[in-house]
């Protein structure tokens, strides 16, 4: 299970690295049932090709969610 603090690296460093994206909508912490902390990601209808091909699954063991927002 991840704590806050790891999720919060590895959203900084996502977001460093994504931020910029036009697909990008934001970028979050939020707690999971079963497995702690995950990186949200929301992205634009559309972008998810362009977001899985950047985005990892994983990074230092935190799970990274990537989220499609309805257009």
């Amino acid at each position: 299970m991840s704590d806050v603090g790891s999720a919060r690296r590895a959203k900084d460093e996502l977001k460093a690295k994504i931020s910029g994206e036009p697909w990008c909508v934001g970028i979050g912490v939020e707690r999971e049932d079963g497995v702690g902390f995950i990186v949200r990601v929301s992205i634009r209808s559309g972008g998810a090709e362009a977001a899985r091909a950047v985005i990892p699954e994983r990074i230092g063991g935190v799970l990274i969610k990537v989220i499609e927002n309805d257009p």
